[in-house]
């Protein structure tokens, strides 16, 4: 579950955001969305709480084996706690304003593109 959860988180930051203006390049709208985002940091700080980033579960395992001719199973409860992290709470305020920062000049969002390591 882990590994699909990190796939798709991999697939997300990947992809850049394509925001568009009459009359402006791609250039522009990448230009406009680092400055956003550079004014969000300032107007929106890190806030780091600590939360619960994975919840507490029971892994639940079978085992079975042959004795004597018959087949014998057990299952076997295994608790894993829950694991805690720092998180910053101010991620979606701090987008929102970015979001809000580029509407405010225009532009409006496309969607996704493929990054480019170029």
């Amino acid at each position: 579950m882990r590994g699909i959860a990190l796939c798709l988180l991999l697939l997300i930051a990947a992809c850049a955001e394509r925001w568009e203006r009459p009359g402006s390049s791609e250039a522009d709208g990448d230009a406009a969305n680092a400055a956003c985002s550079d004014r969000a940091a300032i107007s929106v700080p890190v806030q780091l709480a600590w939360q619960i980033v994975a919840p507490a579960q029971i892994e639940r395992e079978r085992r079975c084996w042959v004795e004597g001719g018959r087949e014998h199973c057990r299952v076997f409860d295994r608790f894993r706690p829950a694991q805690w992290g720092l998180v910053d709470v101010n991620t979606q305020a701090r987008d929102a304003w970015r979001r809000t920062c580029l509407r405010e000049q225009g532009f409006t969002f496309q969607g996704y593109r493929p990054l480019r390591l170029n």
